[in-house]
């Protein structure tokens, strides 16, 4: 447990952790500007980031969640390896246990980066905002989802609760993402491509090896368009839950393999 305590708060008193929060909170601020200036009589549910579709600011924080994700502390791994600094805490700790520890804290410091400024976002437009029942009839008020999207009977009664969920889920895949730099630094040539390469590997898999689907029956595979609340596409449940279950499967496998092997000293 202490070497646990010791990675999370590294991971949370990194400058790279300060600088992902800003990013985040200064897109969700800037979408949240722009949203009030330009309109008056909304809800909710059409103000908060994750679900407005009339600014095109909503696609960028999606395209950037990998980032957002993994600066924190994805690439601290390749670092400490490099540095020479592993050595010291492998000492003390067996390679599992540190490669636990650091996932530990990787995924939280991913979890917070992405969650508290949709987090954030949510709250201070609910003081602005009603919260009011999507109309079919009224755009400015959150169309109502067609049932065949997931969660569309939480949507259409409860949005707050919708965005709560979404807000959690986006963290949970962040998390998962975020995992993908760890099983990367024996790979990588450097801390920026240990950082960048899952977002790749997230817009690359999303936009061409998994085309949106909006067929109901298919569903559709594509990370970028599962995390965003936005209903642009159709995602069945199974669908999000094996994404989830396999990115964190993969991740975790080759994090095992790499620690089990390798040898520090």
């Amino acid at each position: 447990m202490r070497i646990i305590r010791f990675e999370v708060y590294r991971a949370f008193h990194s400058r790279t952790f300060l600088v992902s929060l800003l990013i985040g909170c200064f897109i969700c601020a800037f979408d949240m500007l722009v949203f009030c200036s330009q309109v008056e009589n909304a809800n909710l549910l059409k103000a908060w980031i994750g679900t407005d579709d009339l600014l095109n600011i909503n696609p960028v924080f999606y395209v950037l969640l990998p980032v957002i994700a993994c600066l924190p502390y994805g690439g601290s791994l390749y670092t400490d390896i490099k540095t020479g600094y592993e050595k010291n805490i492998c000492v003390r700790a067996s390679r599992l246990e540190y490669a636990f520890a650091k996932g530990v804290a990787v995924f939280l410091a991913a979890f917070v980066s992405v969650s508290l400024p949709l987090a954030l976002n949510l709250f201070i437009l609910a003081g602005i905002y009603p919260n009011y029942i999507p109309d079919t009839f009224r755009v400015l008020s959150g169309l109502r989802l067609p049932d065949r999207r997931l969660f569309a009977a939480l949507c259409n009664a409860h949005p707050a609760l919708y965005s709560i969920l979404f807000i959690c889920i986006d963290g949970i895949f962040a998390g998962a993402i975020s995992l993908t730099s760890l099983s990367l630094s024996k790979a990588v040539k450097s801390h920026f491509t240990a950082v960048v390469t899952p977002m790749v590997i997230y817009i690359v898999s999303s936009t061409l090896l998994f085309p949106n689907d909006d067929d109901p029956v298919i569903g559709n595979w594509s990370i970028m368009d599962m995390v965003n609340p936005s209903p642009i596409v159709t995602t069945l449940w199974y669908q999000m839950l094996t994404v989830l279950f396999v990115v964190l499967i993969i991740n975790i496998f080759f994090i095992w393999i790499f620690s089990r092997k390798r040898d520090v000293l």
